[in-house]
């Protein structure tokens, strides 16, 4: 009987240890927890253990934002919810500040909110703020310019960027400028030349922006993502002056002009375009370098072939990407000519046009290009309609392609099974310049 009490309190004893194994876990683990939740969730964590409701005031990462589940108690208003935190929370040093919110009536204490963060030696400050054209967009308190601890910096939307004359950001590695707006010109300017180590800049544009040229002379850029949204027909500049970049997405859909200094670096670029035309020329000559290119666009303005001749444009082009709009088709000849070393082609009707059946012309080159005789390997036809001018680029291809090893035609979705077999038909009997060439229909 004695033996079997005391087995009763052994094992009651080991179950109490057991269950509270979570409360000897290190505070370096707790906050590595915690930081994958929101803050209304890492605050309550406390129901698991009385020592987590310590450890939430000291997880340095805050996720604020103006909605009823991430607030702890939904009657509390936004600013009441944030103060309340910033109170509670005492950590020294914040490795992330996050903070999305709508309608800023009074910016003074949204100011207070960004210094708290900024003097606790902020890593990341992520600031989206929404509301209506009735509420002031919110400038930024000049401290936030010369924050020596801050690595990434997140800009979107209800944000006025009004910079200081000096800026000092000597660890800053990622910046994002989303739909916000700026004071001139020189704002942008003077940010990015105090931004000494930057590697990663998002920048999406509007008209409406205060800004009529967007000049890009970072020495350190390595990824620039451009967005430039359509807003009527203003016109806008676009310079760039970055030596070591290696990735480029570009989505021009105001009528934009190009000056690209140096981005002879470049590695990927990825370029989506409402109207291909011949502002667009030097942008293409400016991609000479690139390994792998993917060019999107919808419509497409018959382009001087004259000003491409004197350019070898593709010297290092291995794989290139097209997703033809309205009418564009010709360029494919035209790309295929200055790619001397293209080893992977592929080629797809752009989204906005797939599935509407309208026939293009295609003119094969006039010559055949060296790609197709010595490198050209892989080919992808996506979208494809069985319309007469695929018949003739994908007929074309593999009887020229010496060292073809795979063409991969996707056919639309659309065409019923008995064209499906048609098509498959037509294809079988296209002669091949390459023996090793095997042909993929689905």
């Amino acid at each position: 009987m004695a033996n079997s009490v005391n087995q009763e309190i052994n094992v009651n004893s080991k179950h109490k240890k057991s269950s509270d194994r979570i409360s000897q876990l290190p505070d370096v683990l707790i906050h590595h927890i915690l930081s994958f939740l929101s803050t209304k969730e890492a605050m309550a964590t406390s129901i698991l253990s009385k020592r987590w409701l310590w450890v939430r005031t000291s997880v340095p990462i805050l996720d604020l934002q103006d909605t009823p589940f991430c607030r702890t108690d939904p009657n509390l208003h936004f600013r009441q919810f944030v103060d309340h935190v910033l109170i509670l929370n005492k950590t020294v040093s914040l490795d992330r500040f996050c903070l999305k919110f709508n309608l800023v009536d009074h910016p003074s204490y949204v100011k207070t909110w960004f210094w708290d963060a900024v003097s606790r030696d902020v890593k990341e400050l992520d600031i989206s703020i929404h509301g209506t054209e009735s509420f002031p967009f919110l400038k930024l308190p000049f401290a936030l310019f010369t924050a020596k601890t801050l690595h990434v910096l997140k800009l979107s939307h209800g944000v006025e960027l009004h910079v200081p004359g000096t800026v000092s950001l000597p660890c800053l590695k990622v910046l994002n400028l989303v739909w916000i707006k700026y004071t001139n010109d020189e704002s942008v300017s003077r940010l990015f030349a105090g931004c000494y180590v930057l590697q990663e800049l998002v920048l999406h544009k509007h008209a409406g922006d205060n800004t009529t040229c967007s000049t890009i002379s970072i020495p350190t850029l390595k990824k620039l993502f451009v967005r430039f949204a359509t807003t009527g027909r203003c016109r806008h500049k676009l310079k760039i002056n970055a030596p070591v970049l290696k990735q480029l997405n570009l989505e021009d859909n105001l009528t934009l002009e190009f000056d690209l200094e140096d981005v002879s670096s470049l590695v990927e670029a990825n370029v989506t375009v409402s109207w291909l035309e011949n502002r667009h020329i030097p942008l293409l000559k400016a991609l000479s370098n690139a390994k792998f290119v993917s060019f999107h666009w919808d419509w497409y303005t018959e382009m001087k072939w004259r000003n491409f001749r004197p350019y070898r444009l593709f010297l290092n082009l291995v794989q290139m990407e097209l997703h033809v709009g309205y009418g564009g088709w010709d360029l494919l000849s035209l790309f295929l000519e200055f790619s001397d070393h293209l080893e992977v082609l592929v080629l797809a009707k752009n989204d906005n046009c797939r599935g509407l059946g309208f026939e293009c012309s295609w003119k094969p080159p006039k010559y055949v290009p060296e790609c197709l005789l010595s490198s050209l390997s892989m080919v992808y036809f996506k979208g494809f309609e069985d319309l007469t001018y695929q018949l003739s680029m994908v007929k074309y291809i593999l009887k020229n392609a010496r060292v073809l090893k795979m063409m991969d035609i996707c056919s639309n979705g659309d065409l019923p099974l008995d064209s499906k077999t048609d098509l498959l038909k037509k294809l079988l009997v296209f002669p091949r310049g390459s023996k090793a060439c095997q042909l993929k229909f689905n």
